[in-house]
């Protein structure tokens, strides 16, 4: 098995969406699709990798945001290929008219700039995946894993020891140490990010790749170090909650306090522009605030 990590280059960006094109034995698979407004890099990485988007048989999605699967019913429609997908979020790839005007309503006039359209797939080429389900595809066995917590239809992929982690271990760009916690709304979940966090630890893989963006290969280490962040940042949100914070200050003051852990762990400003680019603080404030406000208790 051979893994070609092509960067999406997305917004003109290095490193802050990757796609997977897996060679197998019988073939090729596709984890990842990132939006369909970086098509043309996928597709050009595809063929510098010696082959052409028509090899591509089979597209495996570890969940539906557009930076993950907006191009994914592209692969289907175009190019007959099988996309598996969680069973929660097989429909909104078959009919994305949903998830596009939520997405419209929070990007507005920037929504074909960022993320293209999103064609839909055709039913018959949409797989639901079951946890534990077992995927064929370019002569692998993928195994589905159900990791919610960053959202309730989140599968990690499995295949020779190896995790396509989605974002459920966060981003870290390659070649630092820094850790970002991916909240964004509406679907974050403590608890629930807690346990897959640590059902990836009881697995031991020897490598994790991730979307955002590369691959890992202290693994171990950087599951436990994620682990903390992700309860250290639920944490520092749900204080200002308490201290009486509004939404917008609390975008503004997380931020900071990410650009804060930038600055301590000696990131330079263009490292952490990448880091915001592929994970807005913003956006992931807004994604942890949403939590505690389920949770009165806080």
């Amino acid at each position: 098995m051979m893994v070609h990590t092509i960067d999406l280059m997305f917004q003109g960006a290095p490193q802050a969406i990757a796609a997977f094109l897996i060679e197998g034995p019988d073939g090729l698979a596709l984890v990842e699709t990132g939006p369909e407004s970086t098509l043309e890099t996928l597709v050009a990485g595809i063929e510098t990798a010696g082959f052409a988007a028509s090899d591509v048989a089979d597209v495996l999605v570890t969940h539906i945001h557009l930076d993950h699967a907006g191009a994914a019913g592209w692969w289907a429609a175009n190019h007959g290929s099988r996309v598996h997908v969680h069973p929660r979020g097989a429909r909104h790839l078959i009919d994305p008219s949903r998830l596009m005007e939520s997405a419209t309503t929070v990007y507005g006039d920037r929504m074909k700039t960022l993320w293209g359209g999103m064609t839909p797939a055709p039913e018959e080429k949409v797989h639901a995946v079951d946890d534990g389900g077992i995927v064929s595809a370019a002569g692998l066995q993928f195994e589905a894993l159900d990791t919610p917590g960053h959202a309730r239809h989140h599968h990690v992929w499995t295949v020779n020891g190896e995790a396509f982690a989605g974002d459920v271990a966060g981003a870290r760009l390659p070649g630092w140490d820094f850790l970002s916690v991916t909240s964004a709304p509406p679907q974050f979940d403590l608890e629930a990010y807690e346990a897959s966090i640590d059902r990836l630890l009881a697995r031991n893989f020897e490598k994790l790749h991730l979307t955002h963006f590369g691959t890992v290969v202290d693994v171990g280490e950087h599951l436990e170090a994620y682990r903390h962040e992700v309860r250290s940042s639920a944490e520092f949100v749900r204080d200002r909650l308490n201290e009486g914070m509004d939404g917008d200050s609390l975008q503004v003051a997380y931020h900071a306090w990410n650009l804060e852990r930038a600055f301590i762990a000696e990131l330079p400003n263009e490292v952490w522009r990448q880091y915001d680019l592929a994970n807005p603080a913003p956006m992931c404030a807004d994604g942890l605030r949403l939590y505690w406000e389920k949770h009165a208790n806080r």
